[in-house]
């Protein structure tokens, strides 16, 4: 396994947040746990960076967009959340008069549940010419694994991080340390051994990256 630089060309401004690591995304791709037979892991670290923007513009984009929810209370939904009412004992409210009579008061009223919901998410999108990841690993097996990814990042449905094309070239960095000694991916405080006056934060440095127990202290790049 040697050093390697992968990099996506972008059409479109992407939209990334968190830590978007190389493993992570062959992991999302492969529908697997484990790519260790790509790129390098020790210590359940793999030697993947996390995305880099190449040549970003000055001013990021913002993105909003409306997503609506709507509560139903189906009768599951009731029994879960009947702990949680002003008189649990109470039967189920069957219309809006029972409601206005404070049976079994589910705290989310059938007023509110036919009119509330819409919430607006914003994201920051950045224009780039292209994302950069450094790894070390089997370069050309990655490339196989993520050449047919037409978009990254969030918001892919809505056109944001589209891909014009992959490619990958030996590189000088391993995808755990960057030249200036800087952190290129999480990794925990106890096992960062490059020096460097770095601020500590919190994040997840190991997959499952959704599971709260592999977060920790960590060194990590700046969020793009």
């Amino acid at each position: 396994m040697q050093p390697f630089t992968l990099r996506a060309n972008l059409l479109t401004p992407v939209v990334i947040q968190g830590h978007l690591t190389l493993d992570a995304i062959l992991m999302a791709v492969l529908e697997t746990g484990d790519v260790s037979n790509l790129i390098k892991l020790e210590d359940e670290l793999y030697y993947a960076s996390a995305a880099f923007l190449v040549d970003p513009g000055p001013y990021k984009q913002r993105a909003s967009f409306v997503a609506s929810l709507r509560p139903e209370h189906t009768p599951d939904w009731r029994e879960i959340i009947r702990p949680n009412t002003k008189n649990p004992d109470a039967p189920p409210i069957q219309n809006q008069a029972e409601s206005k009579g404070g049976l079994n008061d589910l705290r989310i009223g059938l007023a509110r549940q036919r009119e509330a919901g819409n919430i607006i998410s914003s994201y920051q999108a950045t224009a780039a010419s292209a994302v950069e990841w450094y790894a070390t690993g089997d370069a050309t097996a990655v490339l196989e694994v993520v050449k047919d990814i037409s978009f990254i990042g969030k918001r892919r449905s809505s056109g944001y991080g589209q891909v014009a094309g992959w490619e990958v070239e030996s590189g000088e960095l391993d995808g755990v340390c960057g030249y200036l000694n800087e952190p290129l991916r999480p990794v925990p405080v106890d096992r960062w051994s490059y020096g460097g006056d770095w601020v500590p934060l919190e994040a997840a440095w190991k997959a499952p990256y959704w599971d709260v127990r592999n977060r920790t202290k960590c060194y990590a790049p700046e969020q793009t």
